[in-house]
């Protein structure tokens, strides 16, 4: 079976070790901030895609409308593939 993907969806996958590189970089930031202690990893999930999001989106020349599309669509891309990532770095360096 053959699945297709949107072009936003392409683009998202293209940028997958961008994507990687900023979240591992907000990782270490929190880390060496001790926010690891005070922050559920549910919430550090949200405010590094949204945070990941909201650069990448700002980079393109999208129009209001596609860049919150644009925007949303990364923040779901890394709650859906770096969930476990961000956790797993989040569980062994809350120790």
């Amino acid at each position: 079976m053959k699945y297709l993907i949107t072009e936003q969806q392409y683009k998202l996958i293209r940028r997958e070790s961008d994507i990687k590189r900023r979240i591992d970089n907000l990782l270490v930031k929190a880390n060496f901030q001790n926010d690891f202690y005070f922050v559920p990893v549910e919430h550090l999930i949200l405010h590094i895609a949204d945070d990941v999001a909201v650069s990448i989106a700002n980079e393109t020349n999208l129009d209001n409308d596609e860049y919150i599309t644009f925007r949303n669509q990364i923040k779901q891309y890394i709650r859906t593939n770096f969930y476990e990532h961000i956790k797993d770095y989040w569980e062994s360096n809350k120790k």
